[in-house]
């Protein structure tokens, strides 16, 4: 009885394609676990400042939005799994050019070049070919599956990668997760992948974009601009209090920890409940551990609010991702549509509101002079982000 009990919390109609990119995401999100933390802090370790980053994320992801539109056509054309092929290769080509910006500073300019273009490989193919092979009727199980497989590679990643750079530095840690982003690939290539090559039009990626009738739903992808804070400020501003990157590693692990058994019961919910009331729940959640932010500065301090927050972006990301599919599923129905308009819709949405979030740490990094003002200005422009998830 207790198993079955269990057993319900999984998923267990997953397609062999679901299957394989399960896989296959899991050992892609167990070499960004253990660099991706670490990437800010690599660059502001080496002495570039704040507004050096912000200008390097804002390069990513101007060239990410334009050149969109053609990974979607690529994937169309050749296929989803051989569009995420290219991008893990991309991954690996990333972290070269980071690894050698010390020595070589024009780097700084061309490997946010490089990481645009893996996005675009990468992150619409990597949506479309889960959005078009997810079972409809445990969706949420399976991308709560999906989420608590990466929580588990975020628990050991950062405390192997803390314990890497310790030891041997940052290159021996890239040199690790370029072999995991190569194995990630087998999963998927050793069985064919089937579909039936079509076009996509790069006009109708834009203008579906600004179509006042979708309004709504972008502005509450755009949301996902508080992500640059996550990914980018937040590293920073918890390295300046904990200054050990082991110990930093394994605070980041442990938070992981905590919130990942409570995303399979989020995943069943998502299933079976309406998933809007379980997004706004989430999206405050997550807001609020935004605003806790701005007194954190201890490493128990640190621990509680990472914790709160992964626990609430779980809460939002599953029934968010789950009505995503859904509507690109929808598009599907239509003859004159396709589930990637969906997901490109969705990517450039976000990418916008990436670009808004950099524009304005910019500016703000230039109006304050002090670096923890500066940080806990854009904690609370974060917080505003994450109501934003509550429109769609």
């Amino acid at each position: 009885m207790q198993w079955q009990a269990i057993k319900s919390y999984l998923p267990y109609k997953m397609k062999r394609q679901v299957r394989e990119l399960f896989i296959s995401t899991t050992l892609v999100n167990l070499a960004l676990a253990m660099v991706m933390i670490f990437e800010p802090i690599y660059l502001y370790k080496i002495g570039y400042n704040l507004q050096s980053i912000m200008l390097f994320y804002l390069i990513t992801y101007i060239f990410y939005f334009l050149l969109m539109p053609i990974g979607a056509k690529f994937a169309k054309r050749y296929g989803y799994e051989m569009s995420i092929f290219v991008g893990t290769i991309l991954f690996i080509l990333f972290y070269l050019a980071l690894f050698f910006i010390a020595r070589y500073p024009i780097l700084f300019y061309l490997s946010p070049i490089i990481l645009a273009i893996q996005k675009t490989f990468y992150w619409p193919a990597y949506h479309a070919d889960f959005a078009r092979f997810s079972d409809d009727s445990e969706e949420g199980r399976e991308l709560s599956s999906m989420t608590v497989a990466t929580s588990l590679v975020y628990v050991i990643g950062p405390a192997i990668a803390g314990f890497i750079v310790v030891n041997w530095g940052y290159g021996a840690l890239f040199t690790l997760a370029s072999v995991i982003f190569l194995a990630s690939n087998i999963p998927t290539l050793i069985t064919r992948e089937e579909f039936a090559p079509s076009l996509f039009s790069y006009g109708d990626t834009y203008r579906n974009l600004f179509n006042r009738k979708n309004r709504r739903s972008f502005l509450a992808y755009a949301g996902y601009g508080e992500e640059l804070v996550v990914l980018v400020i937040w590293p920073i501003f918890i390295s300046l209090i904990i200054t050990n990157m082991f110990d930093l590693g394994l605070i980041v692990a442990l938070a992981t920890l905590v919130t990942t058994i409570i995303t399979f019961y989020i995943g069943k919910l998502t299933d079976y409940k309406n998933k809007r009331p379980v997004l706004y729940l989430g999206s405050a959640i997550y807001a609020i551990s935004w605003y806790i932010r701005l007194f954190i500065t201890t490493t128990v301090g640190v621990f509680f609010v990472d914790s709160l927050s992964r626990l609430g972006k779980n809460v939002v990301t599953i029934p968010m991702t789950a009505i995503t599919y859904e509507n690109a599923k929808d598009l599907q129905a239509d003859k004159h549509h396709h589930l990637m308009s969906g997901v490109v819709f969705f990517e450039m949405s976000l990418v916008i509101g990436k670009l808004f979030a950099i524009l304005v740490i910019y500016g703000l990094l230039f109006l304050v002079s002090a670096d923890i003002i500066a940080f806990k200005l854009t904690f609370i422009l974060a917080g505003g982000m994450t109501l934003l998830y509550m429109l769609l």
